[in-house]
């Protein structure tokens, strides 16, 4: 296992741990964490950063990276790999940056997990586009 991952695999679990309301901590998700980052193929970091001239809104960057990321789970939904962007809260926190190195105005997004599914994936019935979709006519 590379140096990254190994630092990634301590930091996380600590990093909800510190940065949790004691009251809302829960022991099962530290270890589920931990457990999680032990049986991922891939973990990618999702970060966006900041246009330094300005002149890009900040949420078209946010929509640029998730554009992104979609890409990505279609990519891995494409060659049979499970995919899962995960983006906790306490990943927002000047820690987190401060762990990867970024700019003040820059930001972690979320992390994307990637590996081989344990079984084969559920079937999925989505509701046809009618039934989720208001047309504006007038």
């Amino acid at each position: 296992m590379d140096v990254g991952r190994k630092k990634l695999m301590q930091f996380l679990p600590e990093l909800y741990k510190s940065e949790t309301d004691p009251s809302k901590f829960k022991q099962t998700k530290y270890e589920r964490l931990t457990q999680r980052l032990q049986h991922v193929s891939v973990i990618v970091v999702i970060c966006m950063e900041r246009d330094k001239t300005g002149k890009i809104a900040e949420i078209e960057e946010v929509e640029a990276v998730a554009c992104a990321v979609q890409n990505m789970m279609l990519t891995c939904t494409a060659y049979g790999l499970g995919s899962y962007w995960s983006s906790p809260s306490y990943i927002y926190k000047k820690a987190m940056n401060d762990f990867l190195r970024l700019d003040k105005d820059d930001k972690c997004l979320g992390i994307f997990y990637i590996g081989y599914p344990a079984t084969d994936a559920p079937d999925s019935h989505r509701k046809p586009l009618e039934y989720v979709t208001e047309w504006i006519a007038d």
